[in-house]
This record gives C-alpha cells, sequence and structure tokens, in this order.
C-alpha cells in the first residue's frame, strides 16, 4: 500500500512520455536526418559501411560519431524486416524509465525513483531528444553511477562506461568525468583504470578506423578556438536552455534535496554533475556565436548532468545499509 502512489506516479508520467513520443511531440530532428538513416544504410549494407561513411556528402550526417545507437534501429530492422520510426522512438520510454528503474531497484527510494522520472520525462519532453542518443546514454550513465556508489560493482560500472562511450560523443566525456570523480572519491588509480579499460579500447578503436578511413572527425574539438569576447551571450543563452521553460525548476528541486541532505554520500554524483556541465559549456564557446547550436543542443546535452543531480539527491537522502561509495561516506 505505501508504494501505491509511487505506482500510480509513475504509470501516469510514463503514459503522458508515451503518448508525447507516440505522436512524434517529442522527436528529434536527428534520428530523421542521421541515426535512422544509418541505421537503414547498415542494415541494406549486411553490417557498418565504414567506406560510405568516409563519403562527401554524408559529412553533414555525422559520420564520425559512435555506431551503437544506429547499430540498435539495425538490429529492430532486421527482426522487423523495416524500419519502424515510430518503434525507434518508442523504445526511448523502455531506456528512460529502464534508468528509472536501476536507481529504484538499487535504492528502494520510491519518492527519489519518482522525482527522477517525471523531472527526465519532463526534460527530455522539451528537448525533443524522442529518437535521438540521449535515452540510452542517460540509461548506460545511470547504471555507472549506480555501480559505484549503491551498488560497489566495477564490471556493471564497465559496462556502462563503454556503452555510454560508444553510444554518443558525449559519452567519451562522461567516462572522462568518471575517471575523475572515481579518482578523488576512491583514490585507486588500479581500480578506476580497470573500470575505464573497455571504454577506452572502445573509443580507441574507433578513433583509429575514423583516421584510417578518413572519415570526418569529431574528437578534435577542444583544439578548436576559444571565443571568450560573447560569453555574456553566452550564458544568457545557456541559463535560458538549463530553465527547460520551468525557470530552472528541474534542477533547484535535487539541489535543494542534496544541500538538506548527506552531502558527502553524495559526492561522487555531484563530481560528475558538475564535470559534464562544465565540459558542455568548454565545448559551446568553441563558436563565435552559439546562441543557435546552444538552443537546439544543450537541452540535450545537459540531460547528463541534470541525471547525475537527480541521482545525487538519492544518494544524499539514502538511509538504507549500502556498498561502494555511499557507505563509505557513511563511515567517514
Amino acid at each position: 500500500a505505501a508504494a501505491r502512489p509511487y505506482i500510480v506516479g509513475m504509470a501516469i508520467v510514463a503514459l503522458l512520455t508515451i503518448y508525447g513520443l507516440l505522436d512524434a511531440r517529442e522527436s528529434c530532428g536527428d534520428l530523421h536526418f542521421f541515426w535512422g538513416p544509418k541505421a537503414i544504410r547498415f542494415y541494406r549494407d549486411g553490417g557498418i559501411n565504414l567506406h560510405w561513411l568516409a563519403e562527401p556528402n554524408t559529412v553533414r550526417m555525422n559520420p564520425g560519431y559512435p555506431l551503437l545507437l544506429p547499430l540498435i534501429y539495425a538490429w529492430s530492422h532486421t527482426l522487423a524486416q523495416q524500419f519502424s520510426w515510430s518503434a525507434a522512438v518508442l523504445s526511448n520510454a523502455l531506456f528512460l524509465f529502464g534508468a528509472v528503474a536501476i536507481v529504484r531497484g538499487a535504492s528502494g527510494d520510491d519518492r527519489g525513483a519518482l522525482l527522477m522520472g517525471a523531472t527526465l520525462s519532463y526534460a527530455f519532453a522539451v528537448a525533443f531528444a524522442g529518437g535521438a542518443a540521449e535515452a540510452p546514454l542517460i540509461l548506460f550513465e545511470t547504471l555507472t553511477i549506480i555501480a559505484l556508489t549503491f551498488l560497489d560493482s566495477p564490471l556493471l560500472a564497465s559496462i556502462g562506461l563503454a556503452g555510454a562511450a560508444m553510444m554518443k560523443m558525449e559519452g567519451g566525456t562522461f567516462v572522462i568525468a568518471v575517471v575523475i570523480a572515481d579518482l578523488i572519491v576512491r583514490r585507486s588509480i588500479k581500480r578506476t583504470a580497470a573500470i575505464a579499460a573497455p571504454a577506452a579500447v572502445l573509443l580507441a578503436a574507433w578513433v583509429g578506423l575514423i583516421k584510417a578511413y578518413g572519415i570526418t572527425e569529431y574528437y578534435r574539438g577542444a583544439a578548436m578556438p576559444v571565443y571568450l569576447a560573447g560569453l555574456p551571450k553566452f550564458f544568457a543563452s545557456m541559463a535560458r536552455a538549463a530553465s527547460y521553460d520551468l525557470w530552472g525548476f528541474p534542477w533547484l528541486v535535487p539541489a535543494v534535496m542534496v544541500a538538506m541532505g548527506n552531502v558527502r554520500r553524495a559526492l561522487f554524483p555531484l563530481l560528475v554533475m558538475l564535470l559534464t556541465l562544465g565540459v558542455a559549456i568548454f565545448f559551446y564557446i568553441h563558436l563565435p556565436d552559439p546562441e543557435w547550436w546552444i538552443l537546439s543542443s544543450a537541452p540535450r546535452v545537459l540531460l547528463t548532468p541534470l541525471t547525475a543531480l537527480l541521482i545525487a539527491a538519492v544518494c544524499a537522502w539514502y538511509s538504507r545499509p549500502a556498498h561502494g561509495v555511499v557507505s563509505q561516506g557513511e563511515k567517514a
């Protein structure tokens, strides 16, 4: 009976999200312009076509992006014998609420899971992220953070990092953020290196293929010039994107919860949140006028630090015996 409000609340959030996905209200243009077409081409070619990705006419399809998402879509195409656009967007509900289920299963926190589900569903809709890589990226990122906080499972953390790294370019920066945060919290270079090794090997292999086939590379964006003159306009655009049309409440609510709870127990996801947020800011200042880029993509990019903050709120109010970083914070 105590869990009934949680179940009802999650059911309402899930139904609204599924409705928004099925009627294309939340769909992302990236699905139609490169994630979907890549999947269709890979299916028709019977595998990854690196020569096609190296052709000049694919440059607007982000050919150098990791390939896990179009491979997932190509796999579904193989089963159904046709590409289903509705299934592509609807799968996002599975990924999104799968991440919520991971948090609920590890923490047993009904209210924290409901907050995460409602917040991410709303932010996901505002960001028009349906069919893009954000939902599966959130799933792998959640698995990683939960594995290192509640479960103390290096194996699950490695799987999460590897999946994130091969899902989207931002997954690579997430790997770096997790490595830095884990070194700060645990101070075990050997353990952290072992956790990050599979993701590093996969990324190195993919970058090697990019260079070998002359595919357009996007991993060197940090080497582009930095434009500081437009910082005031830049921060105004970032604030507008991060507000999610709700005065920043998706951030404020979990932030207040962390401040009122045990901040030490939330240290690891807080560090991940700050680092991934910093990376987003850093890359956006590499254009002289990034306003359009920020307003069109930042609501999706910021879902990663928002997810980390929501998990931090759950960690800060966690009350049962736990493993990993959470229990270490308790002992301290």
